[in-house]
């Protein structure tokens, strides 16, 4: 598995899934395949919702569970065996497993490592214990593991095998009643964008505000040709207009890289920031349509500096 997320605090569920949709638009390898969403509801209950293919774009997570205060997610690349839910295993009113690598495999005692330290977890142990525990006793297991308890604590870790790779990336951080932590692997970032993952997720908890934002297509919008490129927002903040300095890019139909990398973005007459994803996307008729798949709908965009947040 390639990243494992999990958040409490308010609208915990929506900063998971910001995770997983900013790492599928920034980054590069094994992500936008198979995609497990979990929640603990405010009853205790645990609910999961799954896909093979497509990513965070094709979870269709109800709105009640993008508000839960207690979520986590697995993502990878697709056609993972069934049933799903063994990556991202959970237990009513006790916590969620979530973590990188193979946490659903077995350790030394022949439990998967993942329900390991959900069984520690119901029997009170608090996360960074239990997750510790498990994985000191199963050090070269090929594993990360993320718990998130009923309370809202978290625990995080990687194993000693996995801890030796090159390739791995982090982000955690508490605050008051807010908790977040991902692990990642095999992701690859541009330079000094792996940040925004974390921090767009941590903004959808309420923390300080982002220094990125997810700009959308909320309906198709005029592609017209101009000197530079640019994007212009409405004042709900939605892309109202691309002007492009590509060769005959408007008078084109099919599927094109619409917003370049790098576009500044405007808001009136202000300049509000760069994007640092693209969006490649169904050109007709001089417009760029709205696709039902919201990451090819979707760039990310870095603030200006001198944009207050």
């Amino acid at each position: 598995m390639t990243i494992g997320i999990a958040a409490s605090g308010a609208n915990a569920g929506e900063s998971v899934r910001a995770a997983v949709l900013a790492a599928e638009l920034l980054g590069r390898g094994a992500i936008g395949g198979f995609a497990v969403f979990a929640a603990m509801l405010h009853d205790g209950k645990v609910c999961h919702c799954v896909t093979q293919r497509g990513g965070a774009a094709k979870l269709a997570i109800p709105d009640e569970w993008l508000l839960a205060t207690r979520a986590a997610a697995i993502s990878s690349g697709p056609d993972r065996p069934e049933p799903l839910q063994q990556f991202l295993p959970g237990f009513d009113g006790i916590g969620l497993v979530s973590g990188h690598r193979l946490p659903n495999r077995a350790g030394s005692d022949g439990e998967p490592l993942n329900r390991a330290v959900l069984r520690r977890l119901a029997s009170g142990e608090l996360p960074q214990h239990a997750v510790d525990a498990v994985l000191r006793g199963n050090g070269q297991s090929d594993a990360g593991l993320i718990a998130v308890d009923a309370q809202g604590r978290i625990g995080w870790g990687n194993s000693q095998r996995v801890a030796s790779r090159a390739d791995l990336g982090s982000f955690h951080r508490s605050e008051g009643d807010r908790r977040l932590a991902i692990l990642h692997n095999s992701i690859y970032f541009m330079r000094d964008t792996a940040d925004a993952v974390g921090s767009l997720a941590w903004g959808c908890l309420g923390g300080n505000a982002s220094a990125y934002q997810f700009l959308s297509l909320q309906q198709g919008v005029e592609l017209r040709t101009a000197q530079s490129d640019r994007i212009q927002l409405d004042i709900d903040g939605n892309i109202a207009l691309i002007e492009t300095a590509a060769a005959q890019m408007s008078q084109m139909s099919g599927r094109f890289t619409a917003v370049y990398l790098g576009t500044p973005v405007w808001q009136g007459a202000r300049l509000v920031g760069h994007v640092i994803s693209e969006l490649i996307g169904q050109v007709q008729d001089g417009c760029v349509m709205r696709s039902l798949d919201p990451v090819s709908a979707m760039v990310v965009m870095r603030k200006a500096e001198h944009v207050a947040s």
